[in-house]
């Protein structure tokens, strides 16, 4: 666990700010609807992207300020990939890349993801090798092995 010193600085570089800090009550609320998505996105991925956008809908304006933000924009990444709307994930994939802590890698990947599943490869090689240039292997742990492949393959040329 990060010590609190740590999580706002790197907070306050994103240009974020922690809603438990400004409204705990709020920022609990959300937190319990997305994890409601989580519970739901193994039965039921519309029910689950429900909670997810309910959970956007929730965090006061502008939403991206936010550090629940990109918790919530990977989650709904993750839940319309699923379902094969790429595009949609896409989108969300992104807003999940501009709102991530410094150090963090898997939302350059689920962008990436969505760009090879819309035949975008150039474009998925470049968010890639910013998550290979960053954790190497260690980065795609999580993800399918054709990932990484797909970035190495590319990266050699």
């Amino acid at each position: 666990m990060e010590e609190l010193g740590t999580e706002n600085a790197a907070t306050e570089a994103l240009g974020t700010e922690d809603l438990a800090s400004v409204n705990d009550a709020l920022s609990r609320q959300i937190v319990e609807v997305v994890e409601a998505g989580n519970r739901l996105h193994t039965q039921s991925l519309d029910e689950a992207v429900t909670k997810y956008q309910e959970a956007w809908s929730l965090l006061p304006e502008p939403p991206t300020q936010w550090d629940l933000a990109q918790w919530i924009a990977s989650c709904l990444a993750d839940a319309f990939f699923e379902q094969g709307q790429y595009t949609e994930s896409k989108a969300w994939a992104m807003i999940a890349v501009d709102t991530k802590p410094p150090r963090e890698t898997s939302s350059w990947i689920v962008f990436a993801r969505a760009c090879i599943a819309l035949g975008e490869s150039d474009l998925a090689v470049e968010y890639l090798g910013k998550a290979y240039a960053l954790g190497k292997k260690r980065a795609f742990q999580g993800f399918d092995k054709k990932y990484l492949a797909f970035y190495l393959e590319r990266a050699k040329g």
